[in-house]
């Protein structure tokens, strides 16, 4: 198991040889990017079109960076509460909005409630909850449908934070620009490899 395992990388080392070896390519290209005009001024062993694909990989890590920097700087304008973060006492990344243990007390919530709850949290403490008799039943439900309303306003207030701050536009970049540099990647990788090699190993 263990050669196994030094033998077959799996796809985030393979993600990782491959930017490796894509950043090694750059370097060994750049004194032919200047006056390769055609696959005929390329050094032997280079694929026909691998430049073009170069220079676009160079670009979109460049708008990349650019984007991040964006989304960084952005996220400061946001108040913590409703920044993506990790709540006092968790460990976990989350893109929810923060709540404070008296706000969530106030609706009537375990104090299990993470502070960063998501609508599945809450439909969690509606579940444990619940009663065969219909008249805890229904204050269970009227006060679950307070809380989903509650969480929906919250979550409208976060995202009314990321619009006006221009943060929903940047990540929308930041998604269009990674999908084109895994796109190029792939291509890179059917240059080099091949394109049913490229399909097993993306």
């Amino acid at each position: 198991m263990a050669d196994a395992s030094l033998t077959t990388p799996g796809a985030v080392s393979r993600r990782f040889l491959f930017s490796t070896a894509v950043a090694a390519l750059l370097i060994a290209a750049a004194p032919f990017r200047a006056g390769a005009s055609s696959a005929g001024s390329l050094p032997s062993g280079f694929p026909a079109g691998l430049l073009a694909l170069l220079d676009r990989y160079r670009d979109t890590g460049r708008r990349l960076r650019d984007i991040e920097a964006a989304h960084a700087t952005t996220l400061l304008s946001i108040p913590a509460r409703f920044r993506p973060g990790v709540a006092p006492g968790q460990k976990v990344l989350s893109r929810w909005a923060e709540w404070t243990r008296a706000e969530l007390d106030a609706l009537g919530l375990p104090s299990s409630t993470p502070l960063r709850p998501s609508l599945v949290d809450f439909t969690r403490a509606y579940q444990r909850n619940l009663s065969p008799d219909p008249e805890e039943r229904h204050e269970i439900n009227r006060r679950h449908s307070a809380r989903v309303a509650a969480w929906h306003e919250r979550r409208n207030l976060q995202n009314d934070w990321f619009r006006r701050t221009g943060l929903t536009a940047i990540a929308r970049d930041r998604r269009r620009w990674q999908e084109e540099k895994d796109r190029i990647e792939r291509e890179m990788m059917e240059l080099m490899i091949g394109p049913d090699k490229a399909a097993t190993d993306a």
